[in-house]
């Protein structure tokens, strides 16, 4: 199963706050950590972490918030992608799913 499946089957589960809640710290550490290299290129990889943050959190209000609307499932892995290009930070976008992915386990895997 890839990446892509694996966040829609989390999206789509009982664990989706959990796995967002986990992606959110991992990228605020990503967003500290991004300033131990080039200053330039770290401050544009904190600052896409930080959208991806604020994007992160506007899911979690929506999960709790009848009147907040948040992007839908199927799409929201895109619009993390393009924040994360933005600012050259895929890098901190991938390390962040695939630990979220760890720390919610096979919670988010459907029965067969």
């Amino acid at each position: 199963m890839s990446i892509r499946d694996q966040v829609l089957a989390i999206l789509n589960s009982p664990s989706k706050e959990a796995f967002l809640l986990a992606m959110g710290h991992r990228l605020g550490i990503s967003a500290r950590d991004a300033f131990a290299g080039d200053i330039q290129r770290g401050m544009r990889q904190a600052q896409a972490c930080n959208e991806m943050m604020i994007a992160l959190w506007s899911q979690v209000r929506a999960m709790k918030d009848e009147g907040t609307h948040g992007y839908p499932d199927s799409d929201f892995l895109s619009v993390l992608l393009g924040k994360a290009d933005a600012g050259d930070a895929r890098p901190h976008l991938r390390h962040a799913i695939e630990s979220a992915l760890l720390s919610v386990g096979d919670k988010g895997t459907p029965e067969p």
